[in-house]
């Protein structure tokens, strides 16, 4: 059975921007909802039963019932609830997700993956669903996982769940540059939340991994596995992002005794120095485009301080009161919604390194 501590905050904050969206004729709905934050769930599902009576057609009051049951354990509840209103036009991709959840709760998980993939039939672009339907094989099939993870990346490139369960694997094997890149994307369109600080210290420690001083003078990198037979490679193509990457790096890091916080912050500056003289034209790379933007506008340096602040809070703290006018001139760049990372169908991320 997964653990679903992303879900409820999504399904709370989904309801709630669809309520508002909408002219509810039974106004105590807002009532209901806030009982259901409090865990009045009992309460809260009368409510609801009393909007149903003056409102039966209306999709929002037995999906709420059916999300209040699922808070309180109730799944065999929340299934039948979910069930009744399997053919309502307002259906969405989160009656899916909260169905097959239920499923899996019960331990049903051979029905919660029939639910997201009749789910996904109907809503092919519904990153949330593939994230639902690969956790199902996170711990027995991560490669599996892994490639529905990277399919919801490819089909809702701006939902940020799918680059977070994709970080987590590849940063546990010997592909840490895909984890690395999915993590940092996660980052960027996720932001100030839980996960966020965790992934901050695992992209650290993954950085912390790669980025190898044997000695003062010497250095290797280990960011994946990437190997070329060069008699048969095609010259005209690009090399691999995972080559370009580390030859990149390890040009950055000659200027470095050893790895640590503000060594890492100076590496990724020259690092992106270097990547850009290779002049890569024909294999773009969403992030790295991003942190060329941020070089540009001169934001580049404190955004490093900013991404890497848990793994060394004291270092960053000092390094904020010292530049605190260049902190608050990134925060501004950086919190202005024209400045946000895009990702799009033209512009993301997959690995190369599962086929």
């Amino acid at each position: 059975m997964k653990t679903n501590f992303y879900f409820f905050l999504f399904i709370i904050l989904s309801i709630k921007m669809y309520a508002q969206k909408k002219t509810l004729k039974c106004e105590k709905v807002y009532d209901a909802i806030k009982l259901v934050d409090r865990q009045e769930y009992d309460e809260g599902i009368k409510i609801l039963e009393e909007c149903e009576k003056i409102d039966p057609l209306e999709y929002t009051y037995p999906y709420e019932i059916a999300l209040a049951k699922t808070y309180s354990k109730d799944y065999d509840g929340a299934i039948k609830k979910l069930i009744k209103i399997k053919n309502s036009k307002a259906i969405r991709d989160d009656y899916y997700q909260l169905l097959g959840n239920n499923y899996d709760y019960l331990g049903d998980s051979a029905m919660a993956v029939r639910t997201y993939n009749e789910g996904l039939k109907k809503f092919p672009k519904s990153g949330r669903l593939y994230l639902e339907k690969g956790v199902m094989y996170e711990n027995s099939q991560p490669i599996e996982a892994l490639k529905i993870y990277e399919k919801g990346i490819e089909t809702d490139p701006m939902y940020p769940s799918n680059y977070y369960r994709a970080a987590k694997i590849y940063l546990k094997t010997n592909d840490r540059l895909s984890g690395l890149i999915y993590g940092e994307i996660f980052m960027n369109l996720e932001r100030t939340t839980s996960r966020t600080k965790e992934m901050s210290e695992l992209l650290y420690n993954g950085y912390k991994k790669s980025l190898i001083f044997t000695s003062k003078t010497e250095s290797k990198t280990e960011f994946c596995p990437a190997v070329i037979d060069v008699a048969v490679y095609d010259k005209k193509k690009e090399l691999p992002l995972c080559i370009n990457f580390a030859y990149s790096y390890l040009i950055a890091m000659m200027k470095h005794p050893e790895f640590n916080y503000s060594n890492l912050i100076q590496i990724r500056q020259d690092f992106l120095k270097e990547y850009q003289k290779l002049k890569i034209n024909n294999a773009p790379n969403v992030l790295l485009n991003y942190f060329k933007t941020m070089d540009d506008n001169m934001v580049f340096n404190a955004y490093n301080y900013y991404i890497f602040q848990v793994a060394n809070k004291d270092a960053f703290a000092e390094w904020q009161t010292k530049n605190k006018a260049e902190y608050e001139r990134f925060e501004d760049w950086y919190t202005t919604t024209s400045n946000q990372l895009l990702v799009d169908s033209k512009n993301f991320y997959i690995s190369d390194q599962i086929k």
